[in-house]
């Protein structure tokens, strides 16, 4: 009997194995959290709905759709387009996926298949780093902004100590997961065009406006200057949800002659403002992972005037960033430089005070190689 995973108004299939081609695909999670066979229910759903997403818009785009405003998919191609997922395979968590439900009325096998190779080419330039043929299978910016960004959110938070890679029938990877955000990001960076005067970078503040036929808002800033900033739909979920609470976007930012923000355009990126406690149980080194028990914890400062986060914590690690996502690779990165240049060190290399912290070092952090 079948079991269905709901996402919004969409449903996802779980069935069994049926002839593999260029439809099929499988999402794989690696990381130590997938050690005995399992996955966070999170995690799993925030994936599946990622792609999803991306197929439904390569569908779009197939079919010749303008995407002017909201990028909204019709009850039939959400159907035709479907992902269904198959039984869960051994290796870290390997879900197959396949495009396309046959059993559905609209089911049209070519338009499907020539999604789906869309799909295939797409990660495999993104892998590549390729942004010219990222251009060429998505050439509408609008179309390739928006699927680039799910790319991304598809992959696990950084915190899971998680990632998903992407490959193909064959088990090939079409996108591996340990840099496949660095991969899209910097992608996203080579196709901006930025007008004169204009500098990208982040700002903080407080959503007081939003006008949704215009797709700007008014963003009242830490400084308690109010700007006014230019948006694509993809973002307004992530607005409207955090209309009270502060946000940090992303975009091309115009500077007044006392270097005061005055305008913001071509906004690729909102987020939430989370300022919780930063945890870290385990963190990436080589080919697995370090565990840290007790965890670490890491309290989060703003600094209101420059707008950077910062944070200090156990041995010593005092690191600043524009993103929290920044911050726990900076903490990270902190962690590593400390296993390998006090921990994995002979101690009659190191001095007294360094002998200290390599022992508490190798007393809080284990090596975890699976």
């Amino acid at each position: 009997m079948a079991s269905l995973i709901g996402l919004g108004s969409r449903q996802l299939e779980l069935v069994g194995f049926s002839a593999m081609d260029e439809r099929n695909i499988r999402l794989h999670f690696e990381g130590p959290r997938t050690a005995g066979h399992t996955l966070p229910a999170q995690v799993m759903v925030r994936a599946l709905d990622n792609i999803q997403q991306i197929v439904y818009l390569l569908a779009k785009q197939e079919r010749g759709d303008v995407m002017k405003q909201r990028a909204r998919v019709s009850r039939e191609v959400e159907k035709t387009f479907a992902l269904i997922c198959q039984i869960p395979e051994s290796g870290g968590y390997a879900l197959p996926q396949e495009i396309g439900d046959p059993s559905e009325d609209f089911f049209n096998e070519d338009e499907i298949k020539s999604v789906a190779n869309k799909f295939t080419l797409l990660t495999e330039a993104i892998e590549a780093g390729n942004v010219t043929d990222v251009s060429q299978v998505v050439p509408d910016h609008v179309y390739r902004s928006a699927i680039l960004k799910r790319y991304k959110a598809a992959q696990p938070p950084k915190r899971s100590g998680l990632i998903l890679s992407i490959e193909d029938y064959k088990q090939r990877c079409l996108l591996g997961g340990k840099d496949a955000l660095d991969k899209i990001e910097n992608i996203e960076a080579a196709g901006k065009v930025h007008e004169l005067g204009e500098t990208p970078g982040y700002l903080i503040g407080t959503l007081v406006k939003m006008d949704f036929v215009q797709r700007s808002l008014s963003l009242k800033l830490l400084s308690g200057r109010t700007v006014q900033a230019f948006y694509q739909d993809d973002f307004e979920p992530t607005l409207l949800e955090n209309a009270r609470g502060q946000i940090q976007i992303h975009g091309n930012i115009q500077y007044d002659e006392k270097s005061d923000p005055t305008l913001v355009s071509d906004v690729d990126d909102v987020t939430e403002l989370d300022l919780s406690t930063i945890t870290v149980k385990n963190f990436e080194h080589n080919d697995g992972y370090l565990s840290v028990y007790p965890p670490l914890s890491f309290e989060i400062e703003l600094d209101e005037e420059s707008g950077f986060l910062s944070t200090s914590g156990d041995f010593g690690i005092l690191v600043c960033a524009e993103t929290r996502s920044a911050l726990e690779d900076e903490i990270d990165e902190a962690l590593k430089m400390l296993w390998i240049e006090y921990a994995q060190e002979k101690d009659k290399a190191l001095s007294p005070k360094a002998i200290e912290l390599a022992k508490e070092l190798r007393k809080r952090i284990s090596e975890n190689l699976s």
